[in-house]
């Protein structure tokens, strides 16, 4: 590693001595405009060592091909000078959202450039080494992708890195977007304090959030997600978790259908009294698969409400109705040709890796629920996949139900004695043998589809009276489930079923059936209407995934049973020690209400206003929304630029966008205090040219002007807007002076540095010129030369080789000023 030195502590001997070790460009030449007088270049597919990246990139790549076996050395958004001719230079977030970048660490290179000049130089830059941005000491609350490993290293889905600064102490502050939030390091990135919020001067008690920040559930669900994959996939798992939400709190707004943020009963204006109103749409579709995640959405009866959800992307849905999913999912266009079908095979059979149809508790409205009779009404009606629930008894087996108790309104007593809510059974008090003698969930009360007339249920029957019980409405085990698909696979095939026109499809459909199975847990200490704590209402956690873990493990179902929970406890533990079973994570907000048939509340809730006790120790902003705080930052409008003062006791980030409800071209400086750890209250405002869009770097070179890049989003085109201006703050609250630097589409290059357009380049030659979607790095060599650098957005960004549509590379450019920068003494 570099020598790390403060950069306003260099002698003018120091920095020539450095220049013209790093590029031999002559310091006293005299130009009579911006000149180039050295370039080096980084060749796009540039790697160093470290995990496989780029898993969940998409699109055009312009012919890389992801994902790659090790992190790319790209995306420079930041650079710093080192005393020895070597550049630290700062990755950003990786490839350029939130949703693509859970597999980018985040790092600062070091990295030397040999630069072309008019007296020699190869024109390349040596990679030398990195350190990497980590939170071994925790100090971040909230989730991040490797949350639960011990060194903690931070990606580009934790945060997006834009702008770096070095202090006289040595340690590094970081400028990010994602929050907007500054972000503290030692010299070798780890971080020294919890990252530093912007507040909202203009809202008291709020801060300025952007649509990413963790602080709200907007983001919360995909961070929350993420550690949940790594988590998996550290321990073995060759499968993504599945994110299964509650299906109104589901955002979306594609193809004629929007969801509506006040859709939950329990939020917006309906929220019970005593807790935050907040938005409900808070779980973005487009995002959560965008990142690489099956959105399977809980629990949709109607068919308006199914084809409004096919429409929003959603992977699956879990129905009370599999016979009117079917019919949803059959006629859904989803090509938009105007022909139905296109999720079905030529059979007529739902494709599983367009959509996941799965029948709720079997089929709940059709049958009573999580009886064989149910899960062969979900067979019947070619179900993709069984959804159900599981408890565990007193002699330790898997048993289905929904509930920690039997509950009266669905079952009865054999004998016929009167069975209330205040008789009501927990399942861990009684073994398989007694709950099957002497209870029979036969009643029916969800309306007049749904049915308890056995001869409905052949199979059941049969099965049934093959295994002795009393009833096929006696609560089954999850071997019974198992059981009960061979027997139909049977008896469609050879026995009494065979004659039935849709026996083909239902024998291959049953063949390949999926099985989504819930573990039944509360964490809760308070006390049910029974009086009884809700975590002592059942077994703990460890054994009910070990117990049915084992069924499954057993029946050799690991590639076709999932383990889904709103306790993620289980599902942590199953990652662990069954890799082999993909994991669903549950999410949803009942609050608890009291009465007899109170519910118990789900995990989104938080207790007695600490943290949710579900999410495994994963925090959780609960009803912290765009309601409460809203987002006036944009999506990719933070800390892009930040300069520090010459005397290194203050910051001054620069924001890329302008805020919400401000003009839509001003930007905000905000002045930041590094000794008292906090933001002064001065602000500065910055006004885009009239064809400028947002800005790409800020740093200062005296007490009070600066450089700031400018630009528009053009890339491949010599008539685009990128510019450097020389800035003066002037009073807090004031707009700055500014005045044009350089004109980074015409930079002179007398001496051929550049080199002449082959293979359909442009912008080399006399005129040379940086065509580039984002220019984002500066640093001053001298008072009279700037080093200018691209962030290349490999793979996306095609900006110098349009005629081969190869991706940027990484060019580090030195410009000769014709007047001097009035340097800090």
């Amino acid at each position: 590693m570099a020598v790390l030195l403060n950069p306003m502590k260099l002698t003018a001997l120091a920095v020539s001595i450095t220049l013209l070790a790093a590029c031999d460009v002559d310091t006293v030449q005299t130009v009579n405009e911006p000149t180039l007088v050295g370039r080096a270049v980084l060749p796009a597919a540039t790697f160093a060592d470290g995990p496989v990246s780029g898993q969940y990139v998409t699109g055009n790549l312009n012919g890389q091909k992801a994902p790659f076996d090790k992190q790319p050395v790209q995306g420079f958004s930041a650079v710093l000078r080192n005393v020895d001719g070597s550049y630290l230079a700062m990755a950003d977030n990786g490839y350029g959202t939130i949703e693509n970048s859970a597999d980018f660490n985040l790092r600062v290179y070091t990295v030397r450039p040999n630069f072309k000049t008019k007296t020699g130089g190869e024109g390349a830059v040596k990679v030398e080494g990195f350190f990497e941005l980590k939170d071994p000491n925790k100090h971040i609350p909230f989730a991040i992708t490797n949350h639960f490993t011990t060194e903690r290293i931070l990606t580009g889905a934790d945060f997006d890195i834009e702008s770096m600064q070095r202090a006289p102490d040595g340690t590094f502050w970081f400028g990010d977007e994602f929050g907007p939030f500054l972000i503290h390091t030692d010299a070798k990135g780890v971080l020294l304090e919890a990252p530093i919020p912007l507040p909202d001067t203009e809202n008291a008690g709020q801060e300025i959030r952007s649509p990413q920040n963790p602080f709200s559930e907007e983001s919360a669900t995909l961070r929350v997600m993420n550690a949940a994959r790594a988590h998996a996939l550290a321990n073995g798992a060759k499968r993504t978790p599945v994110f299964s939400p509650y299906f109104v709190q589901l955002k979306y707004d594609t193809n004629g259908v929007k969801s509506s943020p006040d859709a939950h009963y329990a939020r917006g204006a309906k929220s019970p009294e005593g807790l935050r109103k907040a938005n409900s749409d808070i779980h973005d579709v487009a995002m959560m698969k965008a990142a690489g995640f099956q959105v399977v959405t809980w629990t949709v009866n109607t068919t308006d409400d199914m084809t409004k959800l096919l429409k929003a992307g959603v992977n699956g849905i879990i129905s009370d109705r599999p016979d009117l999913l079917y019919q949803a999912v059959a006629a859904f266009d989803a090509n938009g040709d105007g022909k139905p079908g296109d999720y079905l095979t030529p059979a007529g059979l739902i494709d599983i890796a367009k959509f996941d149809a799965q029948g709720h508790r079997g089929g709940r409205n059709q049958r009573p629920e999580n009886t064989l009779p149910a899960f062969e009404v979900a067979l019947d009606n070619l179900m993709t996949t069984i959804e159900t629930d599981t408890g565990i008894t007193k002699d330790g087996v898997s048993i289905i139900k929904h509930d920690p108790y039997i509950e009266a309104v669905k079952c009865r007593r054999v004998d016929g004695q009167p069975y209330a809510f205040a008789d009501e059974r927990l399942i861990k008090d009684l073994t398989q043998a007694e709950i099957q003698s002497t209870f029979i969930c036969d009643k029916i009360f969800r309306g007049a589809d749904q049915k308890n007339d056995l001869a409905l249920s052949p199979v059941s029957v049969a099965l049934a009276n093959s295994k002795g019980y009393i009833s096929p409405y006696v609560m089954p085990t999850t071997q019974d489930m198992f059981d009960l698909v061979t027997a139909y696979i049977d008896h469609y095939s050879n026995g009494a079923g065979k004659a039935h026109p849709d026996a083909p499809k239902r024998v291959e459909n049953a063949k390949h059936v999926r099985f989504n199975i819930e573990t039944k847990l509360n964490p809760r200490s308070d006390k049910d209407s029974h009086g009884n704590t809700y975590k002592d209402r059942t077994v703990g956690y460890v054994q009910m995934a070990d117990t049915l873990a084992g069924v499954i493990v057993a029946n050799k179902m690991e590639n076709r049973a999932d383990i889904q929970s709103f306790d993620f406890r289980t599902l942590f533990h199953v990652q662990q020690k069954f890799p082999a079973i993909r994991t669903a994570f549950l999410f949803g907000d009942f609050p608890i209400y009291a009465g007899p048939d109170s519910d118990d509340g789900t995990n989104m809730q938080d207790e007695a206003g600490k943290n949710t006790p579900w999410m495994n120790g994963l925090p959780w902003p609960y009803r912290q929304t765009a309601a409460s705080n809203p987002f006036r930052a944009k999506r990719s409008g933070g800390f892009e630029g930040m300069a520090l003062s010459a005397d290194g006791t203050k910051l001054y980030p620069l924001l890329e966008l302008p805020l919400a409800g401000h003009d839509d071209k001003t930007l905000l400086i905000n002045e930041f205090d590094l000794a008292k750890r906090q933001y002064t209250g001065n602000r500065y405002l910055y006004k885009l040219d009239a064809k400028g869009t947002n800005i790409g770097d800020y740093i200062m070179f005296n007490g009070e002007e600066g450089i700031v890049i400018e630009r528009d989003p053009s890339q491949g085109d010599m008539t685009g807007f990128k510019k450097l201006f020389k800035i003066r703050l002037g009073k807090a609250g004031d707009y700055v002076e500014k005045r044009e630097l350089v004109n980074l589409m015409a930079i002179k290059d007398p001496d051929g540095i550049s080199g002449a357009a082959a293979n359909g380049d442009i912008g080399l030659g006399a005129t040379f010129a940086m065509p580039f979607n984002t220019i984002e790095d500066i640093a001053i060599l001298d008072e009279r030369t700037l080093l200018i650098m691209d962030d290349n957005n490999y793979p996306f960004s095609v900006g110098r080789h349009v005629g081969s549509k190869m991706p940027d590379d990484n060019e580090f450019v030195v410009i000769k000023l014709p007047e001097p920068l009035k340097m800090a003494k």
